[in-house]
């Protein structure tokens, strides 16, 4: 997939920087921009949909813009849950483990989020994980929000579709990513080297980010760590994801007729009728995914479970 120039240069001032920190605070006003940037974000989207294997694979919350060894930069989506429960957990409480990840609002109204202090999650009293809660706020459109490495966090269904431009990257340089941008051309052997190191349990001595220990939920009235055997799973089907990436779509505009007819011949029957709605310009139903009974949690039963002092919810502030 060819990359937009704007985010080769995001990239490029990531991958050659040696303070990781620094960078991403000196690129804050540069998400920021892009955020509201409607054609930088039009020619992504057709360079991503140019090939018609994303919207036949369709199955996660977010569409692909550019990968370079630790550096990825992608369209995430918050959507609501189909029963119209509140508060549910889009996805377990997890940390990234290395990554660093500077985020902003690209549409919507944002997102309902608890940030953890970082590395509590690696306090224990038996089986207990002894989170601490930092910050409870909402992701609102016009803040550029900052998460540092191995830090556990958690996000809530939104009420209302909303994106974010993400750009995420290693916390210092791993002299190892350089041969995973070499092979950013060949995803398929990627793939199988990075499998096979995680499985001889060489990652840590190669630098590459860890696969377990990721994920916590609550239990029985307190947080644990979720079993090893639990990896995040896809999203939802192919009929449930393609509703909230064209809505996305119509949310930004991104509804060039040419473009879409064009792409009927190629796409899955089930984005057939919303590209229909799409260049018609009748609204698209912002009905969200089911969600998978493995990772939904209230946020009720996670501040229930946590043994400590949790500050006024509702802020909305600009960094991390």
């Amino acid at each position: 997939m060819e990359s937009h120039p704007a985010l080769s240069d995001v990239a490029a001032k990531l991958i050659n920087s040696k303070d990781r920190y620094e960078a991403h605070d000196a690129l804050r006003p540069r998400i920021a921009e892009l955020c509201e940037d409607r054609d930088f974000l039009h020619e992504t989207l057709r360079n991503v949909f140019d090939d018609p294997i994303h919207l036949q694979t369709a199955d996660y919350l977010r569409i692909p813009f550019h990968h370079s060894g630790d550096v990825i930069i992608t369209i995430n989506l918050f959507c609501p849950i189909r029963d119209g429960a509140k508060d549910i957990t889009l996805d377990n409480i997890h940390h990234h483990g290395w990554r660093l990840l500077t985020t902003g609002v690209v549409s919507g109204d944002g997102y309902n989020t608890i940030n953890f202090v970082r590395k509590s999650h690696e306090n224990r009293d038996g089986d207990k994980v002894l989170l601490e809660v930092e910050e409870i706020y909402k992701h609102v459109p016009g803040h550029v929000r900052f998460i540092d490495s191995d830090t556990a966090h958690v996000v809530f269904h939104s009420d209302t579709l909303c994106s974010t431009l993400a750009v995420w990257s290693a916390d210092k340089v791993i002299a190892t990513q350089s041969i995973k941008r070499a092979l950013t051309n060949f995803p398929k052997l990627r793939s199988f080297a990075v499998k096979a190191i995680h499985k001889v349990g060489l990652n840590e001595a190669l630098g590459l980010n860890p696969v377990k220990g990721l994920y916590y939920h609550p239990e029985g009235g307190r947080i644990v760590e979720t079993p090893p055997d639990y990896s995040k799973p896809f999203d939802g089907t192919r009929e449930e994801i393609l509703p909230t990436w064209f809505k996305f779509f119509e949310q930004v505009g991104f509804n060039d007729p040419d473009y879409w007819l064009a792409k009927k011949d190629t796409a899955p029957p089930e984005a057939l009728p919303l590209i229909d709605q799409l260049v018609e310009r009748e609204s698209i139903a912002d009905i969200g995914i089911w969600g998978n009974m493995r990772r939904r949690f209230s946020k009720t039963q996670i501040l229930q479970a946590l043994d400590h002092s949790v500050p006024a919810e509702g802020r909305t502030g600009s960094g991390a």
